[in-house]
């Protein structure tokens, strides 16, 4: 078993990321499906509606002609159609579902120590958190937003400290007033490290999710070049499907690593999975702690 509350340097969170993966998954897999499956896949088709509407709209010379006035307009109502926004909430609701998913089986994982985590232990724990969390997702994009407009760095830095909220508000049950403070206590002196971490898993996570982003790229690029000039909107939804389907449960090894950091800044601070070690002497055998992190 994996001791989630341990002090971790910067390589030992991301062999810790992959050995939870392996460890967890059947039961992470499963939980994965059968709670966000559904809701990545209606986002997939609804972002493969989107496209191909958008090709079909690119293929006709008049919406393409420079001297109609009108070509732009139409290209910008179909941006910002009412396919667009369904899209845009089932993303977010399926990347927010990936992180609920993620943090209460992690949450279950150091409760139960146990990899036999059902599907309906897991959903019980996220039922009362989602309403929580979409709002805090929300706050989040608001806030980072506004950071960015004020120059750039502002915005990568409170993104990088709100990286934590999600895992807060599971963890500990805090509201978003609460999860705030508690990010920039967490993450005070150790910016840098979380920083890194988020930046290495996220080009691994890139990396592999072009595997799943390869169909859609080529029908765009064959329908672009006037190779497929009659694409099935079927094909386009099969690879949005495909593609956002098999990115968003991809996510699920940066909030991993993401919930390894939460955990090694909570131990850093406050030793609770040392204290449940000295807990436990005469019950169970302890873990030993892992090397401080020194300047990550």
């Amino acid at each position: 078993m994996i001791d989630l509350f341990e002090q971790r340097d910067f390589g030992n969170k991301i062999n810790a990321t992959f050995q939870y993966v392996i460890q967890n998954m059947r039961s992470l897999g499963l939980a994965l499906l059968y709670i966000v499956g559904p809701v990545a896949l209606l986002a997939g088709i609804a972002s493969g509606v989107m496209q191909s509407n958008m090709l079909h709209l690119m293929s006709d010379p008049d919406n393409t002609d420079a001297d109609n006035p009108m070509a732009a307009f139409q290209m910008m109502s179909q941006v910002f159609s009412p396919t667009f926004w369904v899209a845009m909430l089932f993303s977010l609701l399926a990347n927010v579902a990936v992180i609920l998913t993620t943090y209460t089986h992690m949450k279950l994982y150091n409760r139960t120590k146990s990899t036999e985590i059902s599907v309906p232990e897991i959903w019980a724990e996220v039922q009362p958190v989602i309403g929580r969390a979409l709002v805090i997702s929300l706050l989040n994009s608001i806030i980072i937003g506004v950071g960015f407009m004020f120059l750039f760095i502002p915005g990568i830095y409170v993104a990088v400290v709100l990286s934590l909220s999600l895992a807060v508000a599971v963890f500990e049950g805090a509201d978003f007033g609460t999860t705030w403070d508690r990010c920039f206590k967490l993450i005070r002196d150790k910016w840098w490290s979380t920083f890194g971490l988020i930046v290495v898993m996220g080009i691994i996570v890139t990396i592999i999710g072009f595997l799943f982003a390869a169909p859609t790229a080529i029908i765009a690029f064959l329908t672009g070049a006037k190779l497929l000039p009659d694409v099935s909107v079927v094909w386009l939804i099969l690879g949005n499907v495909i593609n956002i389907v098999g990115r968003t449960l991809l996510n699920v090894i940066l909030y991993i690593a993401i919930g390894f950091q939460y955990t090694n800044l909570v131990e850093r601070q406050e030793g609770r999975g040392l204290l449940s070690a000295i807990d436990s002497i005469g019950t169970s055998p302890t873990q030993p702690r892992a090397t401080d992190e020194g300047a990550y």
